[in-house]
């Protein structure tokens, strides 16, 4: 009997222990469990941009321009701009009443697109949209004239939070009337990659060549500003090589171009629609940034306003009144900054572009240089301008596609 009783004895406690083990084994794997991260399923993002089915803002037209006319001139807009905001060409070519002015514009568009492109930055568009007021409309059987001015509200993906505008472009639409419905038999768009396709262009050949040939300049001109303009001035800061008595007011200066890129300083003699206002602007945000007259000695640069509705009479004498042609005209205001000594503006022309900053001033054109800007902000290596005539707002120098861009480095008044 004690032998019996002894072996269940030993059986129960051979059976708890074997049964605390496993239970032992079953807690481990319970805790190892409870310490694993539990991924949870994320669903799927869109990071598609998603584009806008159309750009189109605000049609002043107080000349009721028929419907289908208008339709017309709407979706080439919408495929214009969509084809600025994703760097897609949209292909226009049924908008068109011949295939030349299909041709011109296509080439045109596709400079803009294929030179953007190029960047190493993201040249698209996060938001975009156009106003269009109808400043003439004619109608003569069934051809339709429409003038139009444009403005532009661009915010370039590489801007995050900046809104790049451009004002009064204008845009000449000639439509007709044909069998297939209301097509585009000629545009004359006032904008310096429009502009480019316009001269003694007669055959797709000619279009296709000056696409080619500014295509190469643009190319040509980003890979030196990349690899060695942009190099240099990140391996050395800029160090004048004049001294001045009076420093530059660069912020006084910029305060005068942020309030009169768009509307025209009463003080002054409008120059919009005599060549253009851009020089007069630039000068006058110099003045503001304390740049004084100069109508001292050979190179002058002054202008003095008796009556602004009346352009002040040329003077190249050294007295205090009349103007300069330095004042309004591009080639003469950069022969000033490159000559003037002594007394006046103290500037270094053709200056490494990535030295700029805001109130200096920027030269641009193709073949040669024609327009005027004045640096409004500088982000990084990205140089934004305000103008007149075209009226810009912190457009950016990317945006162009001039061939020739100059800086003049304003560095003070002697």
């Amino acid at each position: 009997m004690k032998l019996k009783s002894r072996f269940v004895m030993i059986l129960l406690l051979s059976t708890m222990l074997v049964l605390t083990f496993l239970g032992a084994l079953t807690l481990k794997r319970e805790d190892k469990n409870e310490k694993e991260t539990i991924v949870e399923p994320v669903a799927p993002t869109d990071d598609t941009k998603k584009v806008p089915t159309t750009f189109k803002g605000k049609i002043d037209d107080e000349f009721s321009v028929d419907k289908e006319v208008m339709d017309l001139i709407i979706s080439y807009m919408d495929a214009y701009y969509k084809s600025l905001y994703t760097l897609e060409k949209e292909d226009m070519s049924s908008l068109f009443e011949n295939d030349l002015m299909a041709a011109i514009s296509d080439r045109a568009i596709s400079l803009v697109v294929d030179t953007r492109k190029d960047r190493d930055f993201d040249f698209t568009m996060n938001k975009a949209h156009y106003d269009l007021k109808v400043i003439d409309y004619a109608k003569e059987g069934d051809v339709y004239r429409v003038d139009i001015l444009e403005d532009d509200y661009m915010s370039f993906a590489f801007l995050e939070g900046i809104e790049s505008q451009a004002f009064d472009i204008e845009n000449y639409f000639k439509i007709v009337k044909t069998d297939s419905g209301y097509k585009i038999r000629d545009l004359e768009k006032v904008q310096g990659y429009y502009m480019t396709f316009y001269d003694d262009v007669d055959s797709i050949e000619k279009v296709d060549s000056l696409y080619a040939y500014y295509r190469k300049q643009l190319k040509d001109m980003q890979a030196y500003n990349d690899e060695v303009l942009k190099v240099k001035a990140a391996e050395k800061p800029y160090v004048p090589s004049k001294t001045v008595k009076s420093q530059y007011d660069r912020n006084k200066a910029v305060a005068y171009a942020d309030t009169y890129y768009h509307e025209r300083n009463p003080k002054w003699y409008n120059f919009t629609d005599e060549g253009g206002n851009c020089q007069n602007y630039a000068s006058q945000c110099m003045l503001e940034g304390g740049i004084e007259m100069d109508f001292d000695g050979d190179e002058q640069w002054k202008c003095y306003i008796n009556d602004p509705e009346y352009d002040p009479f040329i003077n190249e004498d050294p007295t205090p009144e009349g103007r300069t042609r330095s004042w309004v005209n591009v080639g003469y205001f950069y022969n000033y900054a490159k000559w003037n000594e002594g007394k006046g503006l103290s500037a270094e022309v053709n200056v490494n572009l990535y030295y700029a900053q805001p109130g200096d001033i920027i030269l641009v054109g193709n073949n040669g240089l024609g327009h005027t800007t004045i640096v409004s902000k500088v982000i990084g290596n990205h140089v934004l301008v305000d103008s007149n005539s075209i009226d810009m707002k912190d457009y950016p120098i990317d945006a162009y596609t001039y061939t020739d861009i100059m800086l003049i480095k304003i560095l003070g008044s002697n």
